[in-house]
């Protein structure tokens, strides 16, 4: 058995979690965009939006945002702040991703996703190359599953005989459901608070159809300033 089918065989063993989670909410998803977005051909526009950007709170927020006709710098914003964890995400793999080459530098920084950075930073194949082309292999899976996901969802959408009401509950339950599990760590529950505190203060000051941009701004300001204080590894260093 060659090592190139063992390492495929392997990135899609690895992907087969994320192809559950992928599936369901990109179908989700993509029902909304048919049934609400009030778009023609809303099949090629879920393929389109899926294969070029791989954001679940983006795609359900894509909606509202072309019903209502949301301003592009008010778009361009909230993707910025809801995105910048990437960023981060990026920093912990400049070694691994450095000297690979343009084109699969740019594809494995582009589908960086919280589900694709978990199984990528817990591969252990110690040869660079190997390694690489496994990440390369995982990207790509999940990345079809997405858009797979969500383009089915859209060509299924005002075919489906049953009311689609709650579907745009899908995104917030499952971050409900993350915000649960990890506040099971007592570490983790300064940061629930702090954004929850955030979202409530400017609620209160710009209401809760404005409140989302400066929530984002204002949590991760604070986030930036308590780094030393919310970083456990910083904590025992300073100890």
């Amino acid at each position: 058995m060659s090592d190139r089918f063992v390492i495929l065989k392997r990135a899609f063993i690895d992907s087969l979690p994320v192809l559950m989670g992928y599936s369901a909410m990109g179908f989700a998803a993509g029902v909304l965009l048919s049934a609400h977005s009030g778009i023609d051909f809303a099949g090629v526009w879920a393929f389109l939006t899926s294969a070029t950007s791989i954001s679940g709170a983006l795609q359900f927020m894509l909606v509202d945002w072309i019903a209502k006709r949301t301003p592009l710098l008010d778009v361009a914003l909230l993707t910025f702040c809801l995105n910048v964890r990437y960023a981060m995400y990026g920093f912990s793999l400049i070694d691994r991703f450095k000297g690979i080459g343009f084109w699969k530098k740019f594809y494995l920084i582009w589908s960086l996703t919280d589900e694709t950075y978990a199984l990528e930073t817990e591969c252990k194949i110690p040869e660079k190359k190997k390694n690489i082309r496994y990440c390369l292999l995982l990207a790509f899976f999940d990345h079809s599953y997405w858009m797979i996901g969500v383009t089915a969802g859209a060509l299924a959408g005002k075919a489906l005989p049953f009311s689609n009401k709650g579907i745009d509950f899908a995104m917030t339950a499952l971050f409900l459901v993350i915000l649960t599990d990890q506040c099971r760590e007592k570490l983790n529950r300064l940061p629930a608070l702090i954004g929850g505190g955030a979202a409530f203060v400017c609620c209160l000051i710009f209401g809760a159809s404005k409140m989302l941009i400066p929530s984002m701004i204002l949590m991760i300001t604070i986030f930036l300033a308590c780094r030393k204080i919310l970083d456990p590894a910083k904590k025992e260093k300073n100890a």
